[in-house]
């Protein structure tokens, strides 16, 4: 059955809503929407709350991912000298702990696997958030009857979009930059899944402002000509007019406390994984500044390219291309909604823990608990009625046979018997030859083969002989336990005895001798 899965950018200036149509082989883009978040003296939160009220409302089997700014979460690298993941689920919470300025009853945290240590230790990627403002934004969007399954740091938006943009490598690390508003957003990903991600310094409002200081103009006018216009040089590229100099010296000046930040985070990534960043990825509103992605290769001496509908082969495309020169980028919110239709699995980290872990994933287990505790019970049942008249059943007839058996036995040997095999050993008995009157083998034949058997040098006082055709009584007197055990012994060897069973074996009052009793199966 398809499902809407819901990818919710809530950006600085507009909000931004991918819809994917998800089901278990094909992901199809339903629609595309971006609504501006008005512009006043209110708090950011209730502004974006106004913009949230405009979307309409999704299906209840939808599933909702976001993300949160970078100033709102924290995300650290961790490095454990051990990999067991048990030991790093009882670690974690410490270590982090001893990091930040919080208690851990403050923060909600999750974290994902990183690499390796070079030691055979683990490196681990740890998203933080406060538990206070993790609540305002879960209110909020509450107020808009939203309830997002995922919801984690931005930076880990496009962990799942490197899978569907074109390989570089297979042993590459790839990255996407994301140049916001205010902050710029880089994920790191290498062969194993994602292995750095952070919050950068600087973003398109720091253009708009260098280019006001530099055009002497407001920055309403600032941001119009920045979209209208922006240009950078780069090696390759210069500047064809006196303004676009201007334009470039100024974004170029915006842009270096960014430049630095890259460097340093793509320096630090190589020293940690051990091999260097082959690709990036650029995406956000500062993207569509014209040259910026070869002036950043110039500077980073990284292959850079910026992202576009051209780059994914997915159905429904056409519904991004609308918007995709305007301010709203898709690229974010695109991210996310695969993100939801592979359930967080690939590189994501969800601060849904704790106090505010979804409840529509609880709900739906205790549905599914409740079906499945109904038809454990119905099978119990079944199961009862079965056994019980299988039992019926066959106590019938083990009755109506245990009968019949009676009758034929009463009818050939003259009694009653309910045991087949009893009634067979009589039956044998009645026509074997030790049933002849006269038997093959005489007592004193017996008794000789007694004597024959007893062991030379052994004491042996006979109390007691009674022979009869079937059985053997013998009871007497020895010098030992040892002695009775040779006895026995050496009378098993003779093949008429089929099955010698000792009696009571004990010492005599004075304890001079031992007294024993034989009872021997006669068989021939």
């Amino acid at each position: 059955m398809a499902q809407l899965t819901v990818g919710l950018d809530l950006g600085h200036e507009s909000i931004k809503r991918v819809r994917l149509r998800s089901s278990f082989r094909n992901v199809e883009i339903v629609d595309f929407t971006c609504i501006p978040i008005p512009i006043d003296e209110r708090p950011y939160l209730a502004r974006l709350a106004d913009a949230l009220a405009q979307l309409k409302e999704g299906q209840p089997t939808d599933l909702l991912a976001t993300a949160l700014p970078g100033d709102e979460v924290s995300i650290r690298l961790v490095t454990l000298p051990f990999s067991d993941r048990k030991r790093i689920e009882q670690t974690i919470g410490f270590e982090l702990e001893s990091q930040v300025p919080f208690a851990l009853d403050e923060v909600v945290y999750d974290y994902l696997p990183a690499g390796s240590a070079p030691d055979g230790g683990s490196r681990l990627l740890v998203a933080l958030c406060q538990t206070e403002r993790l609540g305002n934004w879960l209110s909020t969007l509450a107020e808009t009857n939203m309830d997002p399954h995922l919801i984690g740091p931005e930076s880990l938006a496009y962990s799942s979009l490197v899978e569907s943009l074109p390989p570089v490598a297979d042993d590459a690390s790839v990255a996407v930059l994301d140049i916001g508003k205010q902050l710029s957003s880089l994920c790191i990903t290498g062969p194993k899944g994602v292995e750095f991600a952070r919050t950068l310094s600087g973003g398109g409002q720091d253009i708009t402002n260098q280019l006001a200081e530099a055009f002497k103009v407001d920055l309403v006018k600032a941001e119009q000509g920045k979209l209208r216009g922006a240009f950078i040089e780069s090696k390759g590229v210069t500047a064809s007019s006196p303004e676009e100099v201007m334009i470039s010296d100024a974004i170029r000046r915006s842009t270096s406390t960014l430049l630095r930040e890259l460097r340093q985070t793509i320096s630090a990534h190589c020293s940690l994984a051990g091999r260097p960043v082959a690709k990036i990825w650029l995406c956000g509103g500062g993207a569509t500044i014209a040259n910026f992605d070869h002036y950043l290769s110039d500077e980073l001496n990284v292959e850079v390219e910026r992202i576009t509908t051209e780059h994914f082969e997915l159905p429904g495309l056409d519904k991004l291309t609308e918007t995709e020169n305007s301010p709203c980028n898709w690229v974010k919110a695109l991210g996310l909604a695969l993100q939801a239709h592979q359930g967080g699995r690939r590189g994501w980290l969800n601060l849904r823990k704790g106090p505010f872990a979804f409840k529509g994933d609880f709900e739906a287990i205790r549905g599914k608990v409740l079906h499945v505790a109904i038809a454990l019970l119905i099978l119990v049942f079944l199961t009862v009625g079965y056994a019980t008249t299988r039992y019926l059943s066959l106590s019938s007839t083990n009755k109506s046979m245990d009968n019949r058996m009676k009758e034929i036995t009463q009818a050939i040997l003259g009694k009653p018997y309910a045991d087949l095999e009893v009634a067979i050993q009589i039956m044998k008995e009645k026509i074997s030859p030790e049933a002849d009157s006269l038997p093959r083998v005489s007592a004193p034949e017996i008794l000789r083969k007694i004597h024959e058997r007893i062991p030379e040098k052994t004491n042996l006082r006979i109390k007691d002989l009674n022979i009869s055709p079937k059985r053997i009584q013998l009871s007497g007197f020895t010098d030992s336990f040892e002695s009775v055990e040779k006895i026995k012994a050496n009378l098993e060897k003779y093949n008429c005895f089929k099955e010698i069973q000792t009696g009571q074996t004990q010492k005599t009052v004075d304890g001079s001798e031992v007294e024993f009793r034989f009872t021997i199966v006669f068989g021939c």
